[in-house]
């Protein structure tokens, strides 16, 4: 794993890093507690493509202030598949800093910034502390909940987003030499990756192209905002087809 610098903290740095975490798992948790964890954490600035975390590397907590990571698994041949976006303000590592290494990679889709806590520093507090490990113990009942969401995406989600994903998935596990993501695919080959037919595919690659998240040449997609794209994936909360009342109802 590459290494990247640590950032200087800052009292703003400080201050900015409560109002994320107390959006969350963590509102309940008192602020001192959280101040003297931040304490013992350090701020690290990553490029895209950098691996943050490879598979039964020690485990790590952090929560990303900047930018977008994709959580995936590998097979020995080679293929990848990705279990989860994590955005700015979104924990990282939980499970891991419960259970030990998790089977998973961690890669920056886009350059971002993400905050490191002391990982036994947070155990020691977690086992003395019944807020902190409660925010733990949901921050991993959220996670179990991405991976039921993911399984249900894979029925559910419309060929636009299962086109917008893909090509996510695409750019991100065979990064090139621009800092440009890049899907080397054609119309066709989208269309038989993700079960639907080329006329269908081509209208959802136009829809994406009309809001500016793609660009296409012959063979090749161009995502032009990552963060954006992310935000196209299948989600239940997200799924106008599923209403306020639940499905069934009138």
């Amino acid at each position: 794993m590459v290494h990247t610098p640590d950032l200087p903290q800052s009292h703003l740095a400080t201050a900015d890093l409560l109002e994320l975490l107390r959006r969350g798992c963590w509102a309940a948790v008192p602020i001192a507690t959280i101040e003297s964890l931040i304490r013992g954490g350090r701020m690290v600035e990553f490029p895209s493509g950098h691996t943050v975390y490879a598979e039964a590397d020690a485990e790590r907590l952090a929560i990303v202030k900047h930018g977008l990571l994709r959580v995936y698994m590998h097979a020995a041949d080679g293929r990848q598949v990705t279990v989860r976006y994590v955005r700015a303000g979104d924990l990282l590592g939980v499970p891991a800093l419960i259970a030990g290494p998790a089977p998973v990679f961690v890669q920056a889709v886009t350059s971002g910034v993400a905050f490191f806590f002391d990982v036994d520093d947070v155990k020691r507090v977690a086992r003395k502390d019944a807020s902190l490990a409660w925010a733990l113990a949901e921050e991993s009942v959220h996670r179990l909940y991405d991976v039921l969401e993911e399984l249900a995406g894979n029925t559910f989600a419309s060929v636009r987003q299962r086109v917008a994903r893909h090509l996510l998935d695409l750019a991100t596990s065979r990064p090139g030499a621009s800092r440009m993501l890049t899907a080397s695919v054609n119309q066709q080959e989208l269309a038989n990756s993700v079960g639907s037919v080329r006329e269908v595919v081509a209208r959802a690659l136009a829809d994406l192209r009309t809001e500016h998240l793609v660009r296409t040449s012959p063979g090749c997609v161009e995502i032009l905002d990552p963060v954006r794209m992310s935000h196209e994936l299948w989600s239940r909360a997200r799924d106008e087809s599923y209403s306020r009342w639940g499905p069934g109802s009138a």
